[in-house]
């Protein structure tokens, strides 16, 4: 409809006026591919670099209209000025795959260092664009320079699985060390790429530094299930029982990653270590409901009666073996949790009945506890069965105490 907009401005329509989101109609036009609309209104006097919004040369980067983006920076517009994200239109360009717009950009000037957002090398690096990459580092940037998130290209690159990108940026010197947020080999842990984490390793990268969540590169291998990269890490030389957040251990049990569990304990991992909650490896592959990883770390030793009680989580979840073969094992049928709960008052409150009778046979006592008792835990989850169990073992201890039923209790049993 380029009559149309020459008609429209005929009749004094401002020409630069800006639409809700701050953009001009020639951004409008740009942004929609309308090239024949673009030039109309840059014929009638349309500002290169009106609007407080998106910017017509990032409009015509972000759809790659090669020929618009000359037009624009031959006409004056300013090449490193930023959107709202802080990115230059160089940055816009890369992030949406198109080289030839980003090409057309440098040619005009643009610079490669530009912007306080996303930087160009990042947005090349997360999308692979190899050559692209060459490029940039080949006009100077800098290739350690950090994102928003502290993050170098190289980081960024590994963190999307862009093998090329990284080794193009490796090639070209970027640190192995480098970033205050995560670090390179973390992003390839965490990905999986075993031969970037052999490649790193080798050049010297850090294997036990931690990320801001105190983890090494092996936890967070773990964490993401990538037995292969956390093989390579092991093999590197990282340390199992390093880190001061997440150690590996917790991790793997977390996963139920049985063989991987065994071989950290091969290593001399701290089996008993405590989490940030206080809970061991044990405890954690059983609330997770990973049986089978629990089972590897009994058989390796793990205590039973150590941190967050391992047989309090069994029973909240229900998993009746494990509460047996934990009884069975020496746990404290009777001890007690943060809140003064014992194991059977936790399997009631979480309506576990099996896991109640369980530990009903394993000895619990029904009156151990100084928080919750157990019977009033199965009242309120409405458990009829368990309430007159409870009566007569009540009664049972009463009589063998030398006390009558306790008429609170019985009225709660009635009711």
């Amino acid at each position: 409809m380029v009559e149309m907009v020459r008609v429209l401005v005929g009749e004094g329509a401002e020409v630069d006026a800006e639409d809700v989101e701050g953009r001009t109609a020639l951004t409008v036009a740009l942004a929609f591919g309308q090239e024949a609309a673009a030039r109309a209104l840059l014929e009638v006097g349309a500002g290169v670099n009106a609007g407080t919004g998106w910017r017509p040369l990032h409009a015509a980067a972000e759809r790659g209209t090669v020929e618009m983006v000359r037009e624009l920076a031959g006409k004056g517009a300013e090449v490193d000025a930023e959107d709202g994200e802080g990115r230059t239109a160089l940055t816009v360009a890369l992030a949406f795959g198109q080289e030839a717009a980003a090409r057309a950009l440098l040619e005009a000037g643009l610079g490669v260092n530009a912007g306080t957002g996303q930087r160009p090398l990042h947005a090349a690096a997360k999308k692979g664009m190899e050559e692209m990459v060459r490029e940039l580092v080949e006009k100077s940037t800098e290739v350690d320079a950090e994102d928003g998130e502290g993050r170098t290209a190289l980081t960024v690159a590994l963190a999307f699985g862009q093998e090329a990108a990284a080794r193009a940026l490796l090639e070209a010197g970027a640190g192995v060390n480098a970033g205050t947020g995560q670090r390179p080999l973390h992003a390839a842990a965490k990905k999986g790429s075993v031969e970037m984490v052999r490649e790193l390793a080798g050049m010297g990268a850090e294997v036990d530094a931690e990320d801001g969540e105190g983890r090494t590169a092996l936890t967070v291998a773990l964490a993401f299930g990538q037995e292969a990269a956390a093989r390579a890490l092991l093999e590197a030389g990282l340390g199992v029982n390093a880190g001061t957040g997440q150690r590996p251990l917790h991790a793997a049990a977390k996963k139920g990653m049985e063989e991987m569990v065994r071989e950290l304990v091969e290593k001399s991992t701290e089996v008993d270590a405590e989490d940030g909650e206080g809970r061991t490896a044990l405890t954690v592959a059983l609330a997770f409901g990973q049986e089978a990883a629990a089972r590897a770390l009994l058989e390796a030793g793990a205590g039973v009666n150590t941190g967050r009680r391992p047989l309090h989580v069994a029973a909240e979840k229900g998993m009746v073996e494990m509460v047996r073969e934990l009884a069975g094992k020496g746990a404290e049928v009777d001890a007690e949790d943060a809140e003064g709960r014992t194991a059977l008052t936790v399997a009631l409150a979480f309506g576990q009945e099996a896991a109640a009778r369980a530990l009903l046979e394993a000895g619990a006592g029904v009156n151990a506890g100084t928080g919750q008792r157990p019977l009033h835990a199965a009242a309120e989850r409405g458990l009829v069965e368990m309430i007159g169990d409870f009566r007569q073992k009540v009664e049972l201890w009463a009589e063998a105490h030398g006390h009558c039923f306790s008429t609170e209790i019985l009225q709660l049993v009635q009711e």
